[in-house]
C-alpha cells in the first residue's frame, strides 16, 4: 500500500493546510471535498473549522462568522507555549555550550557538531537541539539564523494554486538528491517579447535541458514536454521521476503536465509545487538560470537566438560559465 495515500488522523493541520482550508471555504468547497484534497479525516477538518471560526463585523455593522487561519494558528501557538518542557540555559553545561559556540564560529554546521560529539562519545546532543539554542539566542550563528528564518517562511501558500501538489508532499526519498528528480522554470527575454526558454535541471548531475518556447503559456509548456516524451519514449518516466516547479500560471495545469502523450490515463511524471517566495527550494534550477544570463542578457530578445545557439548554451561545460 502506498503510504502517501494514508489519511492522517488526530494530527493538527500544518500552517500551509490551514491557509489552504481558509481559501477553499471562501470558494464554497464542501468540507468532505476539502478533507479529500488535504488527505485528512473529515472530523479533523470540522474541529479545525470550529477552533478557527471568528466573528467579523460588516460595513453595515452586521456580524458574520468565518474561519481564519491566522486566528486558529495563533490560538494553537498560545496553547502550545503553555505546555511542554521549556528550553533552559542550564540544560547544557557551560563548557559544552562554549565548545559548540567555538565550532559554530569556525563555520561548522549544527549537524557536523552533533556528529562530532557522538563520535567522540563525550556528550550526545541532536542537531535540532543546537538549532533550538541558536533560534532562542543562547548560541550565536548568523548563517544558521537566516536558514531558520527561511524554513519558517515555508508556511506561505499559493492562493492561485490550492489544488496543486505541494513540495511538502514529496516522499522522503525524493527530498534526498537521487537521480531522476528535476526542477523546472522559464527564462524570459526583454519586455514585450513573448519568446521564452523552458529550463529543466536535474538535481544530482546538474544536467540541463533548454527548450525554446514560442510563448510562456501552459499550452507551450505542455507541447515542449510532449516533444521531450516522444524523444525519450518509454524511458521518460524513469528519467523524469518528478519535476518541481514554482506557482507561475504557466505551470498550474498539473494534470496536463503529468499526463502521458501516449496514454491519457497514465502519468509520465509527478509534479510538485514549491512555496511562494522560496526560490531556494529550486536552488539548482535558479543557479543554472543565472548561468544562462551570461549568454542571454535580460534585455535580449530570445526570439533572435537560434535553436542551435541555445543547444550550444545547454551543452556548455559548467566550468566555462564561471
Amino acid at each position: 500500500m502506498d503510504s502517501t495515500l494514508k489519511i492522517f488522523k488526530n494530527k493538527h493541520l500544518t500552517s500551509s493546510e490551514c491557509h489552504k482550508l481558509e481559501i477553499l471555504l471562501k470558494t464554497k468547497t464542501k468540507v468532505r471535498e476539502i478533507a479529500n484534497l488535504l488527505n485528512r479525516d473529515i472530523s479533523t477538518i470540522y474541529r479545525e473549522i470550529k477552533r478557527g471560526t471568528v466573528e467579523f463585523r460588516n460595513s453595515d455593522l452586521s456580524i458574520r462568522k468565518e474561519y481564519s487561519a491566522y486566528y486558529s494558528l495563533n490560538v494553537r501557538k498560545e496553547l502550545m507555549s503553555k505546555s511542554g518542557r521549556k528550553l533552559l540555559y542550564r540544560d547544557l553545561h557551560p563548557e559544552l555550550l562554549s565548545y559548540i559556540q567555538s565550532k559554530l564560529d569556525d563555520k561548522y554546521s549544527p549537524d557536523a557538531i552533533s556528529g562530532e560529539l557522538k563520535k567522540v562519545g563525550v556528550y550526545t546532543i541532536c542537531t535540532q537541539t543546537i538549532y533550538n539554542y541558536i533560534s532562542s539566542g543562547i548560541l550565536k550563528s548568523g548563517t544558521y539564523v537566516k536558514r531558520i528564518r527561511k524554513a519558517n517562511n515555508k508556511a506561505r501558500i499559493a492562493y492561485n494554486n490550492t489544488r496543486g501538489r505541494s513540495i511538502e508532499e514529496r516522499p522522503f526519498e525524493l527530498k534526498e538528491r537521487i537521480y531522476g528528480n528535476w526542477e523546472m522554470d522559464t527564462v524570459v527575454g526583454k519586455q514585450g517579447s513573448k519568446t521564452a526558454l523552458l529550463v529543466l535541471t536535474e538535481r544530482v548531475s546538474r544536467f540541463e535541458i533548454i527548450v525554446k518556447l514560442r510563448d510562456k503559456t501552459q499550452k507551450s509548456i505542455i507541447a515542449a514536454l510532449d516533444k521531450l516524451e516522444k524523444e525519450y519514449k518509454d524511458k521518460f518516466s524513469l528519467i523524469f521521476k518528478s519535476i518541481t516547479v514554482d506557482n507561475g500560471v504557466e505551470f498550474l495545469d498539473m494534470t496536463s503536465i503529468e499526463k502521458s502523450v501516449y496514454d491519457k490515463l497514465s502519468k509520465r511524471t509527478t509534479i510538485y509545487y514549491a512555496h511562494p517566495y522560496c526560490s531556494w527550494e529550486r536552488g539548482s534550477n535558479e543557479n543554472n538560470n543565472k548561468l544562462i544570463r551570461k549568454f542571454i542578457k535580460k534585455k535580449a530578445d530570445i526570439k533572435n537566438f537560434s535553436n542551435s545557439h541555445i543547444k550550444n548554451i545547454q551543452d556548455e561545460p559548467v566550468s566555462n560559465f564561471v
